[in-house]
């Protein structure tokens, strides 16, 4: 079992504050770097996301494979970001990801120890990096996250009576949401890398639950 949870913010933010980067790479990665652009939640899962991909070390120092893979272009890039993914995703890369079952790609991420209630994130990310990096993906991995999804999604749409489709409400229901989220994320002490491994290892499970906890009750307002 490996010792780092692996990364389960959503690829488009990760994507984002790579270009983000592109005005300067700071010294240190640290919350006043990304809190004007990214909520408390968001923020914390990409320096989850950054540390396992040793892209910064766990005092938010950028590593030289952040830096060139902030400013790489085309071919570069890919090989590049392919190179972070296989360094890290061990287990997943055992498998021939051309051909790879749903059963035998989460029984390698289980073996990263995340709880269930992330790994569909973990694999999520996985899936679109790893189509970032041009590396191919079975029909089965990738029907995981789109065609199950979406025929899911628009099941449960078509269930949903139109009289109380009103977007006005689920609008308001959204920002009451996110204000709560930045509330609570306030109070939650910021990450301190002198911390001992117990305290750090707490820290990081207590922000998993609160994510969790935060995204049932968001789901939940908006159904």
């Amino acid at each position: 079992m490996y010792d780092k949870t692996p990364p389960y913010v959503p690829y488009r933010t990760f994507r984002t504050f790579l270009e983000f980067l592109k005005e300067g790479i700071p010294d240190r990665i640290d919350r006043s770097v990304w809190v004007s652009r990214f909520s408390g939640s968001s923020g914390m899962q990409l320096m989850t996301s950054l540390k396992a991909l040793n892209l910064i070390d766990d005092q938010g120092t950028p590593s030289d494979d952040l830096e060139k893979l902030v400013y790489a272009q085309g071919k570069e890039r890919k090989d590049l970001l392919r190179e972070i993914l296989q360094n890290f995703y061990l287990p997943i890369f055992q498998l021939d990801l051309s051909k790879a079952t749903k059963n035998q790609f989460r029984e390698a991420f289980r073996m990263f120890g995340a709880k269930e209630g992330v790994l569909t994130k973990c694999e999520a990310f996985f899936i679109k990096a790893a189509k970032d990096a041009g590396i191919e993906l079975s029909q089965y991995i990738v029907a995981r996250t789109h065609g199950n999804s979406r025929s899911s999604n628009l099941k449960n749409k078509s269930s949903i009576p139109k009289q109380i489709e009103n977007p006005t409400i689920k609008s308001d229901t959204s920002e009451i949401h996110l204000v709560i989220v930045e509330r609570i994320l306030d109070k939650y002490p910021e990450f301190d890398p002198n911390w001992n491994p117990e305290v750090q290892s707490k820290w990081m499970d207590g922000m998993i639950k609160l994510y969790d906890n935060l995204s049932s009750t968001k789901n939940s307002s908006t159904e």
